[in-house]
């Protein structure tokens, strides 16, 4: 499991703000439009990865071992929850 600093991250005009406590903090500044673009995505990563493993047990619950459909929803949001975490 990695050790991210949990969310929540904000944008604030040009600077991502992560909470440290009750520090918050700015990682990014004076950014072009594409930093802006993945400013936004940084700052949903913690919603995001959240999202998935929420929807995945879910999924999970409902199909079990019984799975008619294809894996490949799953399998695709276990990569990325993994990637996310640092998990090989």
């Amino acid at each position: 499991m990695s050790n991210h600093t949990p969310g929540p991250w904000h944008l604030n005009n040009d600077a991502v703000h992560i909470r440290n406590g009750v520090t918050i903090q700015p990682v990014t500044h004076h950014m072009d439009a594409q930093g802006i673009d993945d400013a936004r995505l940084i700052s949903a990563a913690p919603d995001l990865l959240e999202a998935l493993e929420f929807l995945l047990a879910d999924w999970i619950a409902i199909n079990g071992d019984r799975i008619t459909g294809s894996r490949v929803p799953a399998e695709k949001a276990i990569a990325a929850i993994r990637k996310a975490k640092g998990v090989k």
